[in-house]
């Protein structure tokens, strides 16, 4: 495995803590945007998981919220595009919470 092309399509972001990048992610998502124009828009290459992982923590965050188990909604969060306006009601209730507990992203230069 080329080490190049690992690195190439890990995210640039260096924060690795909960970011405001990850609720803007998911964000996105849920207004119906691709993951390839999600990538795009944000430098990321087309098969980097960024997207993908990003939105996984904000769904977690939002069941722990919520307190609903993860077991119970493995389908809604595998698809979320599916369940978009559920993710949607869930997200506009905890919103400030989220911002209150996300930090600014810092990115490598």
């Amino acid at each position: 495995m080329n080490h190049d092309r690992v690195s190439q399509s890990r995210p640039l972001l260096k924060t690795k803590g909960f970011s405001t990048l990850h609720v803007d992610i998911f964000e996105m998502i849920l207004i119906g945007k691709t993951n390839r124009e999600i990538n795009r828009a944000l430098g990321y290459t087309q098969r980097s998981h960024a997207v993908v992982d990003h939105s996984r923590k904000v769904m977690y965050k939002l069941l722990a919220m919520e307190d609903l188990h993860r077991a119970d909604y493995t389908e809604r969060v595998a698809y979320p595009r599916k369940f978009q306006f559920w993710w949607m009601k869930l997200l506009i209730t905890h919103k400030d919470a989220l911002a209150f507990k996300a930090i600014a992203p810092k990115f490598y230069e």
